[in-house]
C-alpha cells in the first residue's frame, strides 16, 4: 500500500495534475492518479504470478525441455520417477503456495483496478461550475449573459482561454492573460 502511495504522488500525480490544470478538478487529478498507480502494481503482480506460474508448469511437467542451452535445443527427456517425485515435492512446498497467494492478490488487485476505473469514471461526468472543456457552455456564453457574468467573476477578469493551453494557442499565444 506504501509503494502504491509513492508511486502515486511521485509518478502519477503530476501527469494527472498535467491533464487537469485548473483548479477544481482534484477529485479527477486524484482518480486519475489512483488508477495509474494501481495499473503499475497490477501489471508486475501479474508478472510475477506468470513467472511462478512458469515455474510450476516446468516442475509439474513429466519432460525435461531444454530451451536456448546448446547444441542441443529443443531436446526433450524425459524425467526418471526420482526426478518427478522431487519435482512434485519441490512444487507443492515451494511454488503452489506462492501461486496461490499470489492468484489471490491478483484477483484483489484487479478488483482494485476495476473499482479505481469505475470511480475515474464517475468523477470525470462531475465537473465544476464552469466546465472550460464543455463547447456547448462554451457557446452558451455568446449569448447568455448571466453565465458569463459568473464566468468573468470566477476568471478573476482575465480572459477564460488563460487556462487552457489549447484555446490560448487557438487565441494566437493567449493575448491578454
Amino acid at each position: 500500500l506504501s509503494k502504491n502511495v509513492t508511486c502515486n504522488i511521485v509518478s502519477c500525480y503530476p501527469i494527472s495534475g498535467a491533464t487537469w490544470v485548473n483548479e477544481g478538478y482534484l477529485l479527477q487529478k486524484l482518480t486519475a492518479s489512483n488508477v495509474g498507480a494501481i495499473s503499475v502494481v497490477f501489471i508486475l503482480v501479474l508478472r510475477l504470478y506468470s513467472g511462478w506460474g512458469y515455474i510450476g508448469s516446468r516442475l509439474k511437467s513429466k519432460v525435461i525441455e531444454y530451451e536456448e542451452t546448446g547444441w542441443y535445443d529443443g531436446d526433450i527427456e524425459e524425467k526418471s520417477e526420482s526426478e518427478k517425485a522431487r519435482d512434485l515435492f519441490l512444487y507443492r512446498s515451494n511454488v503452489q503456495p506462492v501461486e496461490d497467494r499470489l492468484k489471490k492478490f491478483c484477483l484483489a488487485v484487479g478488483g482494485i483496478w476495476v473499482a479505481s476505473c469505475i470511480a475515474l469514471n464517475v468523477a470525470t461526468s462531475v465537473n465544476p461550475l464552469f466546465n472550460q472543456y464543455d463547447p456547448n457552455l462554451l457557446e452558451k456564453l455568446s449569448y447568455d449573459d448571466k453565465v458569463a457574468e459568473v464566468v468573468q467573476k470566477q476568471s478573476n477578469g482575465r480572459p477564460t482561454y488563460c487556462e487552457s493551453r489549447y484555446y490560448r494557442a487557438v487565441a494566437n499565444g493567449g493575448q491578454g492573460c
